[in-house]
């Protein structure tokens, strides 16, 4: 098999995979195959062709990847559930390191455990700084910090 059909080979799958990803995962490598295609239409040997295949990927890679990940990562909508974080809470239910307590935060309950399993007593007010599963992860508030909930 001819080089130049192999490039064109690498060429046309790194196309359709592309294509079919839309996710930037290679084509790179069809920009290598065309660096690759020029150079074998030049006459240049096989082992060349290979270097400068991988030499134009990877530098693809490295300097479009960082910026293309950046600019079509599109916007995070947060969901109806992360807008409890960093909203503060009443302590319904005694949180201790052994036995998840309970919060109500913006009017719901929610099965509750604290952060660095300190135990915070019924009808302390508390931040929420994370929900994992189907709890949230609460902090103690100091006396001094603002109580809204």
């Amino acid at each position: 098999m001819s080089t130049t059909l192999i490039w064109t080979i690498v060429l046309v799958i790194a196309v359709i995979v592309e294509a079919i990803t839309i996710d930037l995962v290679s084509i790179w490598f069809g920009i290598g195959a065309i660096g690759a295609l020029i150079c074998d239409f030049l006459g240049i040997h096989e082992v060349v062709q290979v270097i400068v295949f991988a030499a134009i990927s990877i530098i693809c890679i490295l300097v479009t990847r960082p910026l293309a990940k950046k600019y079509l990562r599109g916007n995070t909508v947060k969901t109806n559930l992360d807008r409890i974080i960093g909203k503060h809470c009443l302590v319904t239910e005694v949180i201790t390191a052994d036995q998840k307590g309970e919060v109500k935060v913006m009017g719901n309950l929610w099965a509750a455990t604290s952060l660095n399993n300190v135990t915070i007593p019924a009808g302390e007010y508390a931040e929420v700084v994370s929900i994992e599963g189907s709890h949230v992860v609460v902090k103690k508030l100091d006396k001094g910090e603002d109580i809204s909930c």
